[in-house]
């Protein structure tokens, strides 16, 4: 077998939307608290009321701050419910991969590389504030593999490895609910009757946000030294509010025709683990590239 064409640019293109949610959290500034006077320093004669200046008025509150509060709501937030990470093992789905990224017929049950496949044990060691590492392990301890076997599973390795951090770097901001930023300072929002958006500005990278009028988020659009990120993220709604189901992405990298845009498909399935929405099912469609798919299982929690 030939080694995999497996695509590799894309989870990193995709993971450099997360440096955006930077933008969301720069702190705001605060006075310093006023120093109070010394005890050495005279009183001051309080001033009669002929030549008392009037302090100026306090700034009015931002309203976008309450419609920031509003919209984030609505919205299942993991940090929130104390959420800080999970260990998974995931069970990739060798066949598709395989057929999908060869475009070959499926292969028999007993092809012997369905067999050096399976012998991989992979593990997730997800991080909701970023870090999350993949464990890949050879179970084969019968026979020595041939180079070609060494070769291919290394291919599999990196393309593994590379998808699910990939997959967790971007899904993360979503599942904490990060894309509504707390304050809206800094950030140039507007309301109409069909559309809220909230747009980002920082140096070479652009962020525009785009809400339904009923405050569903339909469009996280990245421009980032004239790399295109498009995200189309879809939800479905829970007791404990909207919960991210699935993404799709558009992207264009810097320097390549919009012909030759790279574009994903992302669905997810939970399962609930310690009270936790949980991936359970992924599936991930390169366009053109091939199709990867995960089982998650034997799952277990980190809480703040």
């Amino acid at each position: 077998m030939n080694r995999l064409p497996f695509l590799q640019s894309a989870p990193r293109l995709l993971a450099l939307a997360v440096l955006t949610l930077a933008a969301f959290s720069l702190p705001a500034q605060t006075p310093a608290p006023a120093q109070a006077p010394s005890a050495t320093a005279p009183a001051l004669a309080p001033p009669s009321a002929a030549n008392q200046i009037a302090e100026p008025p306090a700034p009015k509150a931002n309203p976008d701050n309450a419609w920031l509060a509003r919209t984030s709501k609505l919205y299942y937030s993991s940090s929130k419910a104390g959420l800080t990470g999970f260990d998974c093992d995931a069970h990739p789905d060798w066949q598709t991969l395989v057929t999908s990224a060869t475009h070959s017929d499926p292969l028999p049950a007993d092809d012997p590389r369905l067999t050096l496949f399976k012998s991989i044990k992979v593990s997730i060691h997800a991080h909701m504030k970023g870090g999350s590492t993949i464990d890949w392990t050879d179970a084969n301890q019968v026979n020595p593999l041939d180079q070609h076997s060494i070769d291919t599973l290394d291919g599999l390795h990196r393309t593994v490895e590379q998808m699910l951090e990939g997959f967790l770097q971007f899904w993360t901001p979503f599942i904490e609910s990060s894309i509504v930023p707390d304050s809206a300072n800094g950030l140039d929002i507007t309301h109409t009757s069909t559309v809220h958006t909230i747009h980002a500005h920082q140096g070479d990278t652009e962020l525009t946000e785009v809400f339904s009028p009923d405050l569903i988020l339909e469009q996280f659009n990245v421009n980032m030294n004239g790399t295109s990120i498009k995200f189309a993220p879809s939800y479905k709604p829970t007791p404990n509010g909207l919960l991210v189901s699935g993404f799709r992405a558009h992207v264009v990298p810097a320097g390549t025709p919009p012909d030759q845009a790279q574009n994903m498909d992302v669905d997810l399935d939970y399962q609930t683990i310690n009270g936790f929405p949980i991936p359970h099912r992924l599936n991930m469609d390169v366009i053109g590239t091939g199709k990867f798919n995960f089982t998650f299982d034997g799952c277990a929690t980190s809480t703040k």
